[in-house]
């Protein structure tokens, strides 16, 4: 739950979208971890604060800014378990700021029913959450698949996207394009990736069964791309798998296949990933 270089250049970034955050509720109170160096290197407006508060947003226009915990240790205003439905009137809000707190929670989709509960009708939904190599600091890493399934017109959100942060890159965004029902997206890394997701809520629709596109290509029977590429293509294809089979050549063939799926940045190499300056 966390301010970082990387989370206050993306909100800089969109703030000039939304314009103004209007009434903002953070899922956990939302600490400052920007070094005095970073201040400085990055032009971030300096505060003493260890928690962002009503007297303070950084120079982002808002109206005011509350927090939400499952406990009082850090003094927020609103005390409730998310893996609890919200059974009483604590307000709808302009903006829900998730910046480390999802995967912390055990009943992850109680937690995005509440999160799409809270928000007001034409608000946003702003989470950046752990994707790939973090594994045992919460109970869950996220797919953008996940994202772009939920935050789809179908459930009644639009404007939604996905930006990929190595967070070992302070000066590097990575935009994911909508993938879905195309092929399926491996994030592959040696290096822990985080996802930054924003996206709009229209009206207070609740969000229908969830399911990953590759399969729902499938049981739908969705033209694939496979189906698109050219005759030499598929001939390249058949060609390869009947090297596989042959004795000795199957072992380098998935050795070497095995390698390059788990390359350092591989998933940089996915025509769905582009470069963004933010």
């Amino acid at each position: 739950m966390a301010i970082t270089v990387h989370t206050y250049k993306l909100l800089k970034h969109y703030s000039e979208k939304i314009l103004n955050f209007g009434n903002v509720l953070s899922l956990g109170r939302l600490d400052i971890l920007i070094s005095k160096d970073e201040y400085k290197k990055f032009n971030i407006p300096f505060s003493k604060n260890a928690y962002v508060n009503n007297d303070f947003f950084f120079d982002f226009k808002f109206n005011s800014f509350k927090s939400l915990d499952a406990s009082e240790f850090e003094g927020s205003e609103i005390i409730h378990d998310l893996n609890k439905p919200i059974e009483k009137d604590i307000g709808k809000y302009d903006t829900i700021i998730d910046f480390g707190t999802s995967e912390h929670v055990f009943d992850i989709v109680q937690n995005l029913k509440n999160i799409n509960y809270l928000c007001k009708n034409g608000g946003h939904i702003i989470h950046c959450l752990p994707a790939n190599n973090n594994c045992g600091h919460g109970f869950w890493q996220f797919s953008p698949e996940l994202f772009f399934q939920l935050y789809n017109e179908k459930n009644c959100f639009y404007e939604t996207e996905l930006i990929l942060i190595n967070m070992l890159e302070k000066n590097k965004f990575y935009k994911v394009e909508n993938y879905t029902y195309l092929e399926r997206l491996d994030f592959n890394s040696d290096v822990p990736l985080y996802l930054f997701v924003k996206t709009k809520k229209r009206n207070n629709q609740n969000f229908g069964p969830i399911f990953q596109s590759d399969y729902e290509k499938q049981w739908k029977n969705i033209t694939s791309e496979e189906s698109k590429k050219s005759n030499l293509s598929k001939l390249f294809k058949n060609l390869k798998n009947n090297f596989k089979k042959i004795p000795f050549l199957d072992k380098f063939f998935t050795y070497r296949s095995d390698i390059k799926f788990y390359k350092k940045k591989n998933y940089l190499r996915s025509k769905f990933i582009k470069r963004v300056n933010i």
